[in-house]
């Protein structure tokens, strides 16, 4: 008959997590709630110079570069907004990225489709201005339905017609 043996490392973590001292998570997580209410001004700004730099760019011609650079922007504006608790905000410039990265530019209404997610934006800002929630969550959908009518993958750009 042989002998089962079980082999168990060490958990350093475990180890240390049951150690005396250090910071428990609430405490963590409190301190780290005030540390990002220091900066949320300077975000904020930061925010406002992306929506307006993102308004700009909307206005000049459409080219891949200018599209990057867009992505880019929606892309800071999505990550910084969900940092601060503005989950419309952010979901409004996931749902720009995904119009950017789906390489529409052959839609003639593409400047207009970027223009309402970037008013959707500057709206959501300030969600305690922008309405009641259903009025939010609405427009949420919409924009959401407006990128999946108009966004046309990239592969099928790349796609040679069936003949």
């Amino acid at each position: 008959m042989s002998v089962v043996r079980r082999f168990r490392p060490e958990n350093r973590l475990a180890k240390l997590m049951a150690a005396p001292g250090g910071v428990s998570i609430a405490d963590a997580l409190q301190q780290a709630s005030v540390e990002l209410e220091s900066v949320r001004e300077s975000c904020m700004s930061a925010l406002d110079e992306k929506l307006n730099a993102l308004t700009t760019l909307n206005a000049t011609t459409v080219t891949r570069e200018r599209d990057e650079q867009m992505y880019l922007l929606s892309n800071e504006i999505f990550g910084e907004s969900g940092a601060f608790g503005l989950e419309e905000l952010s979901a409004v410039a996931h749902s720009l990225c995904t119009m950017l990265d789906a390489n529409a530019d052959c839609l003639p209404t593409r400047p207009a489709i970027i223009r309402v997610h970037i008013e959707a934006m500057r709206a959501l800002r300030h969600p305690d201005m922008a309405g009641d929630k259903a009025a939010r969550a609405a427009v949420l959908a919409g924009l959401r339905g407006l990128t999946a009518r108009h966004a046309q993958p990239i592969d099928d750009l790349d796609d040679e017609p069936s003949t």
